[in-house]
């Protein structure tokens, strides 16, 4: 063997070092990953990760999934509202999801308007939890329903003493979280158009929550000013065609959309065109009947998002 042969033999090769610090690199990526995940290093240490937002706070809003109606569960510094209850349930779903987080006593339930489908589970959640108070809209009196479960509904206040406020628009706080409802001017002739509105504010994150609010209803609070802003909005009348005008949608501008509506339901809900005119404002909408309930966690800044499924 000629002495330049051997020279390259002896002369070292790179191939097999890169593959051993690729491998390297691989297992440090690997136990650094392990090490944040069990919080043995913080990662706001490192400018490349980046923490999910509001994933320690104590405010949140579930969107409860009760199939084809409306639920919604305010939590803030310990303090706890539902907005709507859902269809009577003998299976008592929401109250047991209400347990579930520790909640022993909901400072206020709001009927947007009393459709079963919104009240129909509200005399069993105050038999089975200490309630403030109850706000609703007051009706005319043709308006005024005299279904099984509305009557039930008050008797059942009067009988544990529970207070019932009529909605307006006005203001009130619930731990960190500024309450505002609107009720329109003047009401409609169809019960959904006569929803109080529901707006939630907390630091820089805001919520709107329409009950079955339709078009007529949405042009009369636009006409009235209401300040409608929200990153999150509970879609009126569950994503039918009768609500979510563009008129409305650009005033309110969402982020977030949510619909709560159950599966296969006889009403075609949502609406394919609604669905439409919310993709093209919306970042993300979120169907209960696909999501399972949809929660979001707020700590005045961020947003956080968890679905049941």
């Amino acid at each position: 063997m000629s002495a330049a042969a051997k020279k390259r033999r002896k002369r070292p090769g790179f191939g097999g070092g890169i593959r051993l610090l690729i491998i390297a690199a691989l297992i440090a990526a690997g136990v650094l990953a392990l090490l944040i995940s069990f919080g043995v290093i913080g990662p706001g240490a490192f400018s490349a990760y980046k923490r999910p937002a509001a994933a320690d706070a104590s405010t949140s809003v579930r969107f409860i999934d009760v199939g084809q109606g409306d639920c919604t569960l305010v939590v803030s510094k310990g303090e706890a509202m539902l907005i709507d209850t859902g269809e009577t349930d003998g299976q008592d779903r929401v109250i047991s999801y209400i347990r579930s987080l520790g909640i022993e006593r909901l400072r206020y339930i709001i009927i947007t308007h009393p459709h079963s489908d919104h009240m129909g589970e509200a005399a069993d959640i105050i038999n089975s939890f200490e309630v403030g108070g109850i706000i609703m809209p007051e009706l005319p009196k043709a308006l005024t329903p005299t279904a099984y479960s509305y009557e039930r509904l008050l008797k059942t206040m009067e009988k544990r003493g529970v207070p019932l406020t009529a909605a307006g628009n006005e203001e009130f706080p619930l731990g960190e979280i500024r309450v505002r409802t609107y009720i329109p001017d003047k009401w409609g002739e169809d019960l959904n158009n006569c929803s109080a509105v529901v707006r939630l504010i907390h630091g820089s994150n805001s919520f709107l929550i329409t009950g079955d609010c339709g078009r007529d209803e949405e042009a009369e609070l636009l006409r009235q000013g209401c300040d409608l802003r929200a990153d999150v909005l509970k879609v009126g009348h569950h994503g039918s065609s009768s609500s979510s005008s563009e008129a409305f949608l650009a005033a309110v501008r969402p982020l977030y959309a949510v619909i709560s509506c159950g599966a296969d339901n006889d009403y075609g809900h949502p609406s394919e065109k609604t669905l439409l005119r919310l993709k093209a404002i919306a970042k993300e909408t979120y169907i209960t009947r696909d999501s399972g309930t949809v929660t979001f966690v707020s700590d005045g800044r961020g947003l956080t998002v968890h679905t049941e499924r």
